[in-house]
């Protein structure tokens, strides 16, 4: 077949979060988008993007990205771990999806074949490391959406990639400390050769429990990607990041992301600055209030209609189960609540691999409405 008609045999699929947001009523709620979009942006984060377009905000930054950027987040990641990072082991990417894009791609030139991705995941764990040919291989969750250890340990090979996420899309659910500790000390047996990358794009939206600590702290193969998009309320400005203990495995990454995309946008870069630095601290715990108190309400109204869920403390999400309140599946009930008149928008939890559940997002002003069509909506099924 030539190109033009393998193109015109193929169909190109937009992500299906996005397409569900896409049929949605003008009188709709929406719950389910992924970022912050009803929260006021810092001030901070904006006048340092503004100010840059005056100077060196318009210009090309190191393939690495911005040498001031990098060596704020090496200061930032040695007081939460204790390694002596400096910018040549930080490398500045178009968000985490870019991160691990680039990750995945670098491990694999190197010769990894297989990575280890959660059961529920966000659907680009699987799609990335396809377009590469390497292998993937879910490995469980508990019932609580904990990592079920003793499968992981029956599955994992020396040299896989293990990729993580805490706290995590679409459940919630935050990593304890002695968790980690248990994981860690798995991986330290069984993981010689391979790497985890640990997703930590919502580590400071934690609203309960406690304070989230980067995998990092437990595990030195760990490659760490990270950004501003989530907890800055700055999804659109794109701008996250590699870590990694190894500047050989940084150079590396580097040079195989300096083929997609040259350099970040700088100005961005010179935005994400006071978020790294913690100046945008005080904004993002309002973040956290607004949304603890969101997620209790959007706990309660689940409740009082009996249905089931785990309760999150992190990111700004919560997934609760219905399958068995339905009778048609998930997925459609989803696309028949946006496109209806005061309707509402929740994600078919059979993206993530959990056919059963929705994604609701507790980042809307309008939770508790939202939440109530939604019940409603259940009645009438």
């Amino acid at each position: 077949m030539t190109i033009d008609e393998r193109l015109n045999a193929e169909e190109f699929f937009l992500p299906a979060i996005r397409m569900i947001n896409s049929v949605k009523h003008a009188t709709s709620i929406g719950l389910g988008l992924g970022e912050l979009r009803e929260f006021s942006v810092d001030s901070k984060i904006t006048d340092a993007l503004t100010e840059s377009l005056s100077n060196a905000g318009v210009n090309y930054s190191d393939n690495a990205g911005l040498p001031v950027l990098r060596e704020s987040i090496a200061v930032l990641q040695k007081k939460i771990d204790g390694f002596s990072y400096n910018k040549e082991n930080i490398v500045i990417t178009i968000g985490v999806q870019n991160a691990i894009y680039t990750v995945v791609k670098t491990l694999n030139k190197l010769g990894a074949k297989r990575i280890l991705i959660p059961e529920i995941n966000f659907g680009i764990y699987k799609k990335i490391p396809k377009e590469f040919g390497v292998e993937v291989v879910n490995y469980k969750l508990t019932s609580g959406f904990n990592i079920d250890l003793e499968y992981l340990s029956s599955i994992i090979k020396s040299d896989d990639i293990v990729l993580i996420n805490s706290p995590a899309n679409p459940t919630g659910r935050v990593f304890t400390e002695a968790e980690q500790k248990e994981l860690s000390k798995l991986l330290q047996q069984k993981l010689t050769d391979g790497y985890v990358i640990s997703d930590e794009i919502y580590g400071n939206l934690v609203y309960e429990g406690e304070e989230y600590k980067s995998f990092s702290v437990f595990f030195n193969r760990t490659i760490v990607v990270n950004g501003i998009s989530k907890s800055a309320a700055a999804a659109g400005l794109r701008v996250g990041w590699i870590i990694t203990c190894n500047k050989n495995l940084a150079k590396a990454f580097t040079a195989n992301n300096a083929t997609i995309l040259s350099c970040p946008p700088t100005a961005n870069q010179y935005a994400a600055i006071p978020v790294v630095k913690g100046e945008t601290a005080k904004t993002i715990k309002h973040y956290n209030n607004i949304l603890l108190k969101n997620r209790d309400i959007a706990i309660s109204e689940l409740q009082k209609a009996g249905i089931p869920f785990v309760k999150p403390c992190g990111s700004f999400y919560i997934f609760p189960e219905i399958g068995h309140l339905i009778n048609d599946s998930v997925f459609d009930f989803c696309v028949s609540c946006a496109k209806q008149q005061n309707g509402v928008v929740v994600i078919p939890g059979e993206i993530f691999g959990a056919e059963n559940n929705v994604r609701i997002s507790l980042a809307s002003m309008q939770i508790e409405e939202g939440i109530k069509r939604f019940v409603n909506f259940l009645r009438k099924s």
